[in-house]
C-alpha cells in the first residue's frame, strides 16, 4: 500500500490521498501496523475504513471533529473523509501493534446491497461514515475481535467477517454508536491542506511540551495569523484548543499509568504553572489530576 498526494474522479485533494490497491482478486484490503508510521497521518482515500486502536491513547481528528482514544477504540471511516490518529508517545517509543484496519469501496457495498436485499441497511452505514462513526462498549469490542481475526481468515471468510462488522455498525445501539464529524462539514475546505497541517501535527506532538504558534507556524510554512486561521478551517478546532487537547491527554496517560509527582506531570504537559495546570484538567476532564489518578489508575 502506498501514499501520494493526488486527484480522485476530479476531486481535488483534501489531505494526502492513500492510494490503496488490495490483494489480486480480492475487494477487501486488511492490514495492520504499528505507530509512528508513514500510513498514519492525516490523510483521505475512496474507500471506506473500519480502524481499531489496540494499543495506547491520543486523539482522533475525522473532518472538524476531535476526540480522545484508547485501546480498544474502533471507527468506521467514510469515503474520502480526511482523518488521522495522534498517539501520545515517548521520544523513541513505538507502539508495535497499535493499528488495525480494512478497506473496502463503498460501491462494493452497495452492489452486495443489490444483490441481497436484507444488508439494505448498510446504505445508512454509509451516509453515517461520512460523518465518521465511532462504537464503545460491547459494539466496540465485538466489531474489534471481528477485525482482528479477519486478518488470520482466507479471503472468503473475510468477506462474511465484514458483513458482520456492518452489521455491528447497523445495529449499535444510540449508546454505543456516535458521529464525529459535524452535518455542516465541506471536504473541500481542506482542499490543499496536507503538507501544511501534517507538519504542523508533527512538529506539535514532537514539542508538546514548549510548542508555540510561532513554531508551528514556523514549521507549517506560514505567518502565525495565516496558520492560526488555516488550522481552523481545516482541523474544525483553534490551534491552542488542540494543543491543550493533547497537552490534558498526555497528563492523563501519565497519571494512570505512572507514579510521577503531579508538579512532574504538569511540566512534562506544557504547563509551568500549578493553578493553570489544574483548571484545564478541570474543564478538559471534570476531575482534578489527583482524583482523575485515583479514579483511573490500576488498581
Amino acid at each position: 500500500m502506498s501514499s501520494l498526494p493526488g486527484n480522485v474522479g476530479g476531486r481535488p485533494d483534501s489531505g494526502s490521498l492513500e492510494v490503496i490497491v488490495p490483494d489480486g482478486g480480492t475487494a477487501i484490503r486488511w492490514t495492520s501496523h504499528g505507530y509512528p508510521n508513514s500510513l498514519a497521518k492525516w490523510h483521505y482515500h475512496p474507500q471506506i475504513e473500519i480502524h481499531l486502536i489496540r494499543e495506547g491513547s491520543g486523539q482522533f481528528m475525522a473532518g472538524d471533529g476531535l476526540m480522545s482514544f484508547e485501546a480498544g477504540h474502533v471507527a468506521l471511516i467514510g469515503s474520502n473523509l480526511p482523518h488521522n490518529w495522534i498517539s501520545d508517545i515517548r521520544p523513541g517509543e513505538r507502539l508495535a501493534h497499535r493499528d488495525v484496519l480494512c478497506h473496502v469501496r463503498p460501491q462494493t457495498i452497495r452492489m452486495l446491497s443489490s444483490v441481497f436485499p436484507e444488508t439494505a441497511g448498510f446504505e445508512q452505514v454509509l451516509r453515517r461514515a461520512l460523518h465518521a462513526v465511532v462504537l464503545s462498549g460491547e459494539s466496540a469490542r465485538q466489531a474489534a475481535d471481528l477485525l482482528v481475526a479477519m486478518g488470520e481468515h482466507d479471503e472468503d471468510r473475510r468477506v462474511a467477517d465484514l458483513i458482520a462488522i456492518l452489521s455491528i455498525f447497523e445495529h449499535a445501539s444510540p449508546d454505543e454508536s456516535r458521529t464525529l464529524v459535524t452535518p455542516e462539514y465541506n471536504p473541500m475546505v481542506a482542499v490543499g491542506a496536507e503538507d501544511g497541517i501534517n507538519a504542523a501535527i508533527s512538529y506539535i506532538s514532537k514539542h508538546l511540551d514548549e510548542v508555540s504558534l510561532q513554531d508551528a507556524a514556523d514549521a507549517a510554512s506560514m505567518s502565525p495569523s495565516t496558520f492560526s486561521r488555516f488550522f481552523k478551517r481545516v482541523a474544525g478546532i483553534g490551534f491552542a484548543d488542540f494543543v491543550r487537547r493533547l497537552r490534558i491527554g498526555r497528563a492523563c496517560r501519565l497519571l494512570s499509568c505512572t507514579d510521577m509527582p503531579v508538579a512532574r506531570i504538569q511540566r512534562m504537559s506544557g504547563y509551568s504553572n500549578a493553578s493553570n495546570f489544574n483548571r484545564r484538567f478541570l474543564e478538559e476532564t471534570g476531575l482534578t489530576p489527583s482524583a482523575y489518578r485515583k479514579n483511573y489508575s490500576p488498581r
